[in-house]
């Protein structure tokens, strides 16, 4: 069954008064029509209004409104450029948000409302639009939407009620569950209605792309059995964006793009490495001739990806870099971000979960080098620590205690590479805290280990297969038995 929600754009209470960055709306050419809107607000106390525009999750003052001198209760936008397409709020002087209002075909309108109390400013209930189909449009849809909402309210408090009485009436009860389906039934109607009347707008298709999609009923076998059990969630995972119009560039100066892109790949997306990255780039695919709407899907993923904290999702950041930006299609991004961009994905590409593990050539105490690829266990602990590391110290007991416990049973080694340049310091460190593995450390290396393994702060740990591919990275050694025990026993996977 079709689920159709409401979307009542909540308030942002954060301002952004700095210019806007990469993803900001471009100037477009001056025009020769007249670009102004206009605030008539008859007993409104203020002197400044703020007009926001929403960009993705966010919004950026986009002017500032003072009182006019020559009519009372009036607040002027005029532009000499076109105001940009998008859903709009405004707020008072105190930041409190009054109204949305929608610029779509009309740039040019007048927003009037008349005997406001001071002591609560209620626009919704008291404004017309002079020159602006499109809100009027909107503002009814939402006073309708607030009356639905509001008698199914009521109802479900009655019932409750009668519910929890001591003596309930249910034949009460039963009247005013039927008085709700009706509200209910109506106010789907009602969205349905309007949706199918609207879609041409900008609000009607932000308000489309907010309803989910309609999965049909799985298939069955004769004798009532599932054909396929993962039937509806798969029908979803690939029809999740179908009531999206890709055309339309100004779905991302609506609230409602990001929550939809946000919640598939947290929620819809299996987190698979494959699996984002196979999503990901259908979605860009859909995106590609809408120039506002693949930026900001490439920028999202890309930069989600970055800051994931899950192991081996670095690889997604690795393919969006190499796919999209070394490629030369985010033309919006600077020479000197693109370039370091692309050289840490270059280097994450040789450490990805999967990979065989750069070669490390190290002197041990006696200044005899090791590798980590003459290793000849099961497992190979890669431990990147520092003397003056304060959690190497913390951590470096329970690393010894876990080596001579379950070194045999899970058959690993451990290379140990001290990032310090003291010798003296390191070789007393090791007597010290009973380094029972292979330590290595000083100044000579066959590679720069902290940049070839990312090494920006300690302790860090990779932990190698027999083959040396790498199958976990930077794990805490709180985590790391836990992890050995269950890839020992086939329960991990990427």
């Amino acid at each position: 069954m079709k689920v159709y929600r409401v979307y009542i754009y909540s308030l942002v209470v954060c301002f952004f008064f700095l210019h806007l960055d990469t993803f900001s709306q471009k100037k477009e050419k001056k025009q020769d029509s007249k670009n102004e809107i206009k605030f008539i607000f008859e007993g409104m106390p203020d002197t400044l209004l703020y007009l926001a525009n929403y960009y993705a999750d966010k919004t950026y003052i986009y002017d500032t409104l003072r009182l006019s001198p020559k009519e009372p209760y009036t607040f002027i936008s005029k532009k000499d450029t076109t105001i940009p397409r998008g859903i709009y709020w405004l707020a008072n002087q105190d930041k409190v948000k009054l109204m949305e209002i929608i610029v779509d075909s009309s740039t040019s309108f007048t927003v009037k409302a008349t005997n406001l109390n001071p002591e609560a400013i209620d626009i919704l209930n008291n404004v017309r639009f002079i020159n602006s189909p499109e809100n009027e449009v909107m503002n009814s849809f939402f006073l309708n939407m607030m009356r639905f909402q509001r008698e199914i309210y009521t109802l479900a408090n009655e019932i409750k009620e009668e519910e929890t009485a001591e003596v309930p009436n249910t034949t009460r009860i039963d009247e005013q569950k039927s008085k709700r389906k009706i509200y209910q039934d109506s106010m789907r109607s009602y969205m349905v209605d309007f949706i199918e009347n609207n879609r041409h707008t900008l609000f009607g298709k932000a308000q489309l792309l907010l309803q989910d999609v309609s999965i049909p009923e799985p298939p069955k076998n004769p004798d009532g059995s599932l054909v396929d059990s993962n039937f509806q969630y798969d029908y979803y995972l690939n029809h999740y964006w179908d009531n999206t119009d890709f055309s339309e560039p100004a779905l991302i100066s609506t609230p409602a793009f990001h929550p939809r892109l946000k919640t598939y790949f947290d929620e819809i997306v299996p987190p698979l490495i494959d699996s984002v990255i196979k999503y990901a780039d259908l979605l860009i695919e859909r995106a590609k001739d809408n120039p506002e709407l693949f930026k900001y899907i490439v920028w999202y993923i890309t930069n989600k990806y970055e800051r994931s904290q899950y192991v081996a999702q670095d690889a997604i950041f690795v393919h969006m870099v190499q796919e999209y930006y070394a490629k030369g299609l985010c033309t919006w991004t600077d020479e000197a971000v693109l370039e370091r961009m692309i050289k840490q994905a270059d280097k994450l590409s040789q450490i990805l979960i999967g990979r065989k593990a750069p070669e490390l050539y190290m002197p041990d105490t006696n200044g005899v080098f090791h590798s980590n690829y003459d290793i000849n266990r099961k497992y190979t602990i890669m431990w990147f620590w520092d003397l003056n590391c304060g959690h190497c110290k913390t951590a470096s007991p329970k690393l010894v205690e876990f080596y001579n416990r379950a070194k045999d049973s899970l058959d690993f080694e451990i290379y140990a590479v001290c990032i310090t340049a003291d010798s003296v310091k390191w070789k007393q460190a090791i007597i010290d805290r009973q380094f029972p593995w292979i330590n290595v450390g000083g100044n000579k290396a066959n590679i720069d280990y902290i940049v070839v393994y990312d090494v920006p702060t300690t302790p860090v740990i990779y932990v190698l297969d027999k083959e040396k591919k790498i199958i976990v990275k930077k794990i805490g050694v709180d985590e790391l038995e836990s992890f050995l025990r269950n890839y020992d026993e086939g329960r991990i996977r990427y």
